[in-house]
């Protein structure tokens, strides 16, 4: 049991490792569509999602993800400055940032498939 508990621990890192972690708004690229995943600890459907938005980043040059949770040192910006209701996990959002602010493209509540997150990627459909 307890080697089954490390190898899922490991297996964990590895999702999110391709994670990308900004420290502020300023620091996001203005360039690209970035999938913004709120999550918590020992969330299934929040790993279960990073692997569907890392199979997404393989094949996009102009996306990025990131998962938030309230101890990022960015989760205090976003929740102040921006409208993110958050009320189930995972919640995304889809935002491309124009003259440094955020612009919400389009939400997620709860886990989503890769071809819906790509049906919204290719939309030129706003929120």
């Amino acid at each position: 049991m307890k080697k089954i508990f490390i190898v899922c621990f490991f297996i964990s890192l590895l999702v999110t490792a391709g994670a990308k972690e900004f420290n502020s708004v300023k620091d996001m690229p203005s360039n690209k569509d970035i999938f913004i995943m709120f999550s918590i600890p020992s969330c299934p459907w929040c790993e279960r999602q990073l692997r569907v938005l890392k199979k997404i980043k393989e094949n996009r040059d102009d996306f990025e993800y990131m998962k938030v949770q309230d101890d990022n040192i960015i989760y205090d910006e976003l929740i102040t400055n921006y409208p993110f209701p958050i009320e189930v996990y995972p919640t995304s959002f889809i935002v491309k940032k124009e003259d440094g602010i955020l612009n919400i493209r389009y939400e997620f509540q709860g886990y989503q498939r890769k071809s819906s997150i790509l049906n919204v990627l290719n939309s030129n459909d706003e929120f």
